[in-house]
């Protein structure tokens, strides 16, 4: 099957990631190891490129490590899997906490 980007596109495209998003970790040298490629995942829709990206171990984490999830056919990142299973995706448009409180305000009488 053929692949819209490469093994060290997906690489290049997780470690700017990692930089604009400030994400810990490093990507270890055994790239065959550390970055896969899979025609079928979750629910992603095309084939995917999972990124394994090291960390250092403490007491919070069940795993060492955390997945960056790359579409082939978009050579984006869609998602992160954190060390415990976790998904998320820091680049998607959240609420500042100013947002948040002022839309959960309620100062209603009731």
């Amino acid at each position: 099957m053929g692949t819209n980007i490469t093994l060290s596109m997906a690489l290049s495209i997780a470690k700017d990631y990692m930089s604009k998003y400030d994400l810990s970790g490093d990507i270890l040298e055994n790239l065959e190891r550390t970055i896969r490629f899979y025609s079928d995942f979750d629910s992603i829709t095309g084939s995917v490129w999972l990124v394994m990206v090291s960390i250092t171990p403490n007491d919070f984490f069940a795993e060492n490590e955390y997945t960056i999830v790359i579409s082939d056919k978009e050579a984006s990142v869609k998602y992160i899997i954190d060390p415990n299973g976790h998904v998320h995706s820091p680049h998607l448009e959240t609420l500042t906490h100013d947002e948040f409180d002022s839309q959960w305000n309620d100062d209603s009488d009731q």
